[in-house]
């Protein structure tokens, strides 16, 4: 299920001390709102963030879940540099290891750019190692930008290797239309890359409605590329900035029924998501679900509201 969060930005005593809040409560099985779900506040001061989210406990209380620290050692018209401190909490709100990245990104005149992402975690001596980095070149030629990223990881040997490719290619047009095709590989047993997953999008724009047509392909039993699941939507905006997205969700099987086999993807579930202006200076989303039953699969059962986030201050939906 997807998640929407939406969060605000307040004045919080000064030009640059601002705090950002939202909460979202879910729905249980009888339509009863649940006040225990995830929030999430942030405060920014100069050129540091600070995002701390909390998820309810079964004894009721807020417990941290993740609380994240980025500074901003570097923002000009060559590039950008980011240092980020993760810290995840385990159920209980005890804190785990910490993660630290570092995020460079170099721009250049043409307006091709290269990104690097090292993430680094706490060995058992307490000693932050490299665990990942990550190098994405980004070029544009006339409507058709490409993106390929090199995934690295450590080696027993002391040595970094790539592990996995990414490639993502988009051809945009005049009136905010595009395709979109993003191509995952990954190494085998041999050294060599195969293609482990693909992911084509196409987005039509017309004026305030857009749509967007999503297909991802995985290696199937075979061994080759199979259609996995598929993803429609339609978003209507109004011009208070108010959005209304219906999306229908395709995939091998209607969860709780037997695939009878065959290639054809079943629609799984169909999501409203409702953002608009609510009172007191807020912006209130809702997201509800329809899904077919077990005795009828073919057939959308009513509605049901699955979450409701209300972001505080001077939000925009």
């Amino acid at each position: 299920m997807k998640r929407f969060i939406l969060g605000s930005i307040v004045s919080a005593g000064c030009a640059l001390a601002q705090t950002s809040t939202s909460a979202t409560n879910t729905v249980d099985i009888n339509g009863r709102r649940v006040y225990d779900g995830a929030q999430s506040i942030q405060s920014k001061s100069g050129n540091q963030t600070v995002t701390t989210q909390t998820l309810g406990s079964i004894n009721g209380r807020q417990v941290p879940l993740e609380r994240v620290e980025e500074r901003v050692i570097r923002d000009d018209a060559s590039g950008r540099v980011v240092e980020r401190t993760i810290q995840k909490y385990d159920p209980q709100g005890n804190p785990t290891t910490p993660v630290k990245e570092t995020v460079q990104v170099e721009k250049r005149p043409d307006g091709s750019s290269t990104t690097q992402t090292s993430t680094y975690r706490q060995d058992i001596n307490g000693h932050m190692q490299l665990a990942e980095k990550s190098v994405t070149e980004v070029r544009t030629s006339g409507s058709t930008e490409t993106a390929e990223t090199a995934v690295q990881r450590p080696t027993i040997n002391g040595s970094v290797e790539t592990v996995e490719k990414l490639s993502d290619t988009k051809v945009k047009d005049a009136s905010g239309s595009y395709r979109e095709e993003a191509v995952t590989y990954r190494k085998d047993a041999g050294g060599g890359f195969y293609t482990a997953m693909r992911k084509s999008t196409e987005h039509t724009q017309q004026g305030s409605q857009s749509s967007d047509n999503t297909a991802e392909y995985e290696v199937g039993a075979s061994g080759q590329l199979e259609l996995h699941g598929q993803t429609v939507s339609k978003t209507v905006e109004q011009p208070d900035g108010s959005k209304s997205i219906v999306m229908d969700v395709f995939g091998k099987g209607v969860p709780g029924t037997v695939d009878a086999g065959g290639s054809s993807l079943k629609l799984q579930e169909q999501q409203i998501i409702e953002r608009k202006k609510g009172p007191s200076d807020t912006v209130v989303e809702t997201v509800d679900v329809r899904r077919p039953s077990v005795a009828d699969p073919k057939t959308l059962g009513p509605a049901r509201q699955l979450s409701e986030t209300v972001c505080k201050g001077n939000c925009k939906p």
